[in-house]
C-alpha cells in the first residue's frame, strides 16, 4: 500500500488539489482499487511459503468457499492495478515539473527526483532480493523529497503549523516545569496533598498571560512588527526623519522588509522606476499608492511571504499606513533631484555662455581691433609724406572701431536684451513679434501654459510653513508673485 499512498500525495502535490480532471479521476481510481484490495485481504484467502519453497493456499475460515470469499479473492487481484496507477501518478509529477515555471517548478523538482529514484528502485522492490532494503530507501527518499519543498517553500501553510506548534509546545513545557517547581516549593511548607492543588491553581492562573506572551513572541518571529503597527510606524518614521532630503529611502526597503519579514519591498516612482528596493520580487505582488497633496508620487510594492496566497487585512492596513508616510519623502526626493538637475543645467548653460563669449570676442572683436591698430600705424607712417592717404587710413580705422562697437553691443544684448528691462517679458515678446511681422502677413502667437518649476513649488511650501500662501502667475508686465502671511496681533 505504500505506492498507493505515494500516488495520492503525488496527485495533490504541491497545491493540495488535483492538477486537473484526469488527476481527479486517477485519484478516485487509486482510492477505490486500494479499498477493494484491502477488503479483499481481510475477507479473502492467503498463501504461505514453506521451507522447500512451495506455496500453500489457505482459505478464509469464515468466507472460504462462499461467494464473498470468491469476490474477495478477485479483489486481491487488483493489487497490480494499484501499483500501475501509483506509477502513473508519479510520472504525472515529472510531467508537471517539465511544464512548470517559477516557484512551482522549484517545488516539484524535489518530488520529481523522488519519483525517479522510486522508479529506479522499483525493479528491485518487486523481486525476491533486497525487497526490505529497497522499501526502506524508498520510504526515506519519499519523506525527504516531500519535507524539503514543504519546509523550504512554506507549502500547506507550514508557517501556521509551526507557529501553533511553537506556541503550544512552549506553553506545555512552561506549565509542566512551573507545576513541578511550584509543587516542589509548596511541599516544603505544606503536605503533598495540599501542594498539588496549589500548584494546579497557580498553573491555571498563569496559562492565559503565558499564552499571550508566547503568542506575541512567536508572531514577531514569523511576522515581524505586524503585531505592533504603531511601534513599526514610529520606528520607520524616525528613520525617515533622521536623514534629510529623502536619502533614507535608499535603506527604507530593507527596513520594511526586515520589520515585516517580507521577501521583497520596493519604492517606485509613478512610472514604475524603482527608487529603492530590497530582495527579489515574487508573486503575489501588491502595490500601494504614495500620494502628496492629492497627487500620486509613486508606489510601495511588496511581495507576500513565501507560502502565503497574499496579504491579510492587518498587513494591508499597516503597509497602507507606511505608504502614507512615504508620499512626502518621495516628493522631497523628487524635488531634490529636480533641483540638482536644474543646478547642473544652470552650470552647463553658464559654461556654454562663457565659451560663446570667448569665441565671439576672439574670432570677431579681436581681429577688428587688431586691424584698427594696424590702420592707425599706417596713417602715422604716412602722415608727413602723404597727408591725404593718412587721413583715409584714419577714416577706415574709425569705421572699423564703429563696427567693433556694434559687435560688442550685439554680444552684450545677447546676454540680456535691453527690451527685457525696458518692456518686460511680455512687452519684449510683442516687440519682437511686431518686428518680425512688419510688411508681411505673418502672425505670431505665443502660448505658454502653467509650468510651475521647483522654485514656485518651493515658494509655496515656504509660505505654507509660515501659515500663509503664495500665488505666482502672469501679469500685464510679464509675471507676478504674491504672498500673504498672517501677522501677529499687536496688544
Amino acid at each position: 500500500m505504500p505506492i498507493a499512498a505515494q500516488g495520492l500525495v503525488n496527485i495533490r502535490f504541491p497545491s493540495g488539489r488535483p492538477a486537473g480532471r484526469w488527476s481527479a479521476v486517477l485519484e478516485k481510481a487509486i482510492i477505490v482499487c486500494t479499498a477493494l484490495v484491502m477488503v479483499g485481504g481481510l475477507l479473502g484467502g492467503t498463501s504461505l511459503r514453506d521451507v522447500a519453497g512451495g506455496v500453500t493456499g489457505l482459505s478464509h475460515p469464515l468466507t472460504g468457499g462462499t461467494a464473498v470469499g470468491r469476490i474477495a479473492d478477485a479483489a486481491i487481484g487488483l493489487a497490480p492495478v494499484v501499483v500501475l496507477l501509483g506509477l502513473i501518478a508519479g510520472l504525472g509529477v515529472v510531467v508537471r515539473f517539465a511544464r512548470a515555471e517559477g516557484i512551482a517548478r522549484q517545488q516539484l523538482k524535489w518530488r520529481a527526483v523522488g519519483v525517479v529514484v522510486a522508479l529506479a528502485l522499483f525493479p528491485l522492490a518487486v523481486t525476491e532480493r533486497l525487497p526490505s532494503l529497497t522499501n526502506t530507501v524508498d520510504a526515506v527518499v519519499f519523506v525527504l523529497t516531500l519535507a524539503i519543498p514543504v519546509l523550504r517553500y512554506r507549502l500547506w501553510s507550514i508557517d501556521t503549523i509551526l507557529r501553533r506548534s511553537l506556541v503550544y509546545g512552549a506553553i506545555t513545557a512552561a506549565l509542566v516545569i512551573g507545576f513541578a517547581v511550584v509543587t516542589g516549593l509548596a511541599t516544603r511548607v505544606v503536605s503533598r496533598q495540599v501542594a498539588a492543588p496549589v500548584a494546579a491553581v497557580a498553573v491555571a492562573l498563569s496559562f492565559v498571560p503565558l499564552r499571550d506572551r508566547t503568542q506575541r513572541l512567536v508572531d514577531r518571529l514569523f511576522y515581524g512588527g505586524r503585531q505592533d503597527p504603531y511601534r513599526t510606524l514610529r520606528d520607520l518614521g524616525q528613520r525617515l526623519n533622521a536623514v534629510p532630503g529623502g536619502d533614507a529611502l535608499g535603506s527604507f526597503g530593507h527596513a520594511v522588509a526586515s520589520a515585516l519579514r517580507l521577501p521583497y519591498v520596493a519604492v517606485q516612482r509613478a512610472d514604475g522606476t524603482p527608487v529603492a528596493s530590497y530582495g527579489t520580487p515574487v508573486e503575489p505582488l501588491e502595490r500601494w499608492p504614495l500620494t502628496y497633496e492629492g497627487r500620486i508620487e509613486g508606489f510601495l510594492a511588496a511581495s507576500a511571504r513565501r507560502g502565503e496566497e497574499g496579504f491579510d487585512d492587518r498587513d494591508r492596513g499597516l503597509l497602507s499606513d507606511i505608504a502614507g508616510q512615504l508620499g512626502l519623502a518621495l516628493h522631497t526626493r523628487t524635488l531634490t533631484a529636480e533641483l540638482l538637475r536644474s543646478q547642473q543645467r544652470l552650470v552647463a548653460a553658464r559654461e556654454e555662455e562663457r565659451r560663446r563669449l570667448r569665441r565671439e570676442l576672439h574670432d570677431g572683436l579681436g581681429p577688428v581691433l587688431t586691424a584698427v591698430g594696424l590702420t592707425l600705424d599706417a596713417a602715422r607712417a604716412r602722415l608727413e609724406t602723404d597727408p591725404a592717404a593718412a587721413d583715409q587710413h584714419i577714416v577706415e580705422a574709425r569705421e572699423a572701431a564703429a563696427q567693433a562697437l556694434a559687435d560688442l553691443r550685439k554680444v552684450v544684448h545677447g546676454l540680456r536684451p535691453p527690451a527685457l528691462d525696458d518692456l518686460g517679458l511680455a512687452g519684449a515678446l510683442r516687440s519682437q513679434a511686431d518686428r518680425l511681422t512688419v510688411g508681411s502677413p505673418l502672425r505670431v502667437t505665443v502660448e505658454a501654459g502653467e509650468l510651475p518649476g521647483v522654485g514656485v513649488t518651493a515658494m509655496r511650501e515656504r509660505a505654507a510653513e509660515l501659515g500663509g500662501r503664495c500665488q505666482a502667475g502672469p501679469s500685464p508686465d510679464g509675471g507676478a508673485v504674491t504672498a500673504w502671511f498672517p501677522l501677529p496681533e499687536t496688544p
